[in-house]
């Protein structure tokens, strides 16, 4: 069973600072180098000092910064426990605008072998003690994960926005690049009451935070140790934003991959291996050609789960489709039906493992593949910088999601891409070893 509790939220004083849209960031793990530079520029407030920290000892660093930023009374924290119903206005590349609607609160952390709290991608090690490391030194959950339930009559959306409709909000900030966050402050018992048997019936997937999550139950398990616990402490919470997986505005985009590190094939030799596995379409590298074959891949994925390829000094763009799903069915005995027929699965088990004998290891091991949403500068840099290949994927769907999620199993990293990603820096959650959190009342 799901709970969902409220929590007394740490914001930006908006006394202390006048415009949020210079402070706020996108998550840490999708901030390039360069971003990082600009972000500590714009700032001596913004939240990447504390999120994505750059100094040569980074937890002391944050330690004292977050407790210095509390003193000053940058960051203000409510006095009364609520769940903040959020709404994110965003654009599309063809103009059209949308707005995804979610909520914050906090869920009581359960370990995955409930079936209650699910993850969907495989995480690795060094983030994990990254972020426990900033928990440490912090005490807070400074981004809260991004939780997805599947509500088709969207009922929760619907009671919040009854609830805010005509308010304003407390929180409004436009974001460079054009998008803009609404926050409402909801308090009412009765109202919060609703939401949570709403969210009984509901068994959630992590969408983004997968890092985060598992930090926070090492974080758990480390504060338990030095106390007995009554279930209630703070530390058996985490923040997380909810969203309806339901909502035509949950957009997926898909992951792209630049590959290098594997012994390098002579031409023929791959050629006849991705024939041997795939029906290939190509297409001309030419500017024509990139545009023909972004479209065919796209329009290809709407019947057919396929891949396309880019090899350095391959005069070619490719579209593999798989010719038998008998061939992952042999290399990839052990997954179920619905994980063993994403492309990405096939790219990872077929294409990189099998194909260009990049060990399962190597593939995450964070120094064969770089992951990218735009699929323009990934071909770029195929041509430009030292990689071997790039691999363009079409989106997952949820459905997919869900089936290999409802079968307990995870799908390959960066495996998805919800977006917009969540802002950093809107809400922060402060861990008080002293403070209990209250669930809402049964009725």
């Amino acid at each position: 069973m799901v709970r969902i509790a409220p929590f007394r939220g740490v914001f930006y004083n908006p006394k202390k600072i006048r415009d949020l849209a210079r402070v706020v960031t996108p998550p840490y793990d999708v901030i390039s180098p360069e971003e990082q530079e600009k972000l500590y520029r714009k700032s001596p407030y913004n939240f990447v000092r504390l999120d994505f920290s750059q100094e040569p000892d980074p937890y002391t660093a944050v330690a004292e910064l977050f407790t210095n930023w509390q003193a000053e009374g940058i960051f203000e924290r409510d006095q009364e426990p609520a769940i903040y119903f959020a709404v994110h206005k965003f654009a599309l590349t063809d103009g059209k605008i949308k707005e995804r609607q979610g909520f914050y609160a906090l869920t009581q952390l359960q370990d995955f072998s409930s079936g209650e709290i699910r993850p969907h991608e495989k995480t690795l090690e060094a983030p994990k003690h990254d972020r426990l490391q900033l928990m440490l030194a912090s005490h807070a959950q400074l981004s809260s994960i991004f939780a997805l339930y599947s509500q088709p009559k969207g009922s929760i959306n619907r009671i919040l926005s009854e609830q805010t409709e005509g308010k304003a909000p407390f929180i409004e900030v436009k974001l460079d690049g054009g998008d803009e966050c609404r926050l409402w402050r909801i308090t009412d018992p009765a109202l919060i009451r609703e939401i949570d048997r709403e969210m009984r019936e509901q068994r959630l997937v992590i969408a983004d935070g997968h890092h985060r999550y598992e930090a926070t139950l090492r974080y758990r398990d480390r504060m338990r140790s030095d106390r007995s616990s009554t279930g209630r402490e703070s530390c058996n919470y985490i923040m997380t934003h909810f969203a309806n997986m339901n909502d035509d505005n949950m957009l997926i985009l898909p992951t792209h991959r630049l590959v290098c590190g594997y012994e390098p094939k002579p031409f023929l030799q791959l050629e006849e291996a991705l024939q041997t596995y795939f029906y290939v379409e190509q297409y001309p590298k030419t500017p024509e050609g990139k545009s023909s074959f972004l479209k065919a891949l796209k329009n290809s994925g709407k019947k057919h789960r396929v891949i396309g390829a880019s090899f350095k000094r391959d005069p070619r763009y490719l579209i593999l489709r798989l010719k038998n799903k008998r061939i992952m069915q042999r290399l990839a005995k052990d997954l179920s039906a619905p994980l063993r027929d994403l492309e990405v699965s096939t790219l990872h088990h077929l294409v990189l493992e099998h194909i260009l004998g990049l060990s399962p290891e190597q593939q995450t091991n964070g120094e064969t593949i770089r992951y990218s949403q735009d699929e323009e500068s990934v071909l770029q840099a195929l041509e430009k910088e030292d990689y071997q290949a790039a691999f363009i994927l079409n989106a997952t769907k949820s459905a997919d999601i869900l089936a290999i999620v409802d079968s307990g199993e995870t799908m390959p990293q960066k495996s998805t891409y919800f977006y917009p990603k969540l802002i950093s820096g809107l809400v922060l959650n402060k861990i008080d070893p002293a403070e209990e959190i209250q669930e809402p009342a049964d009725p």
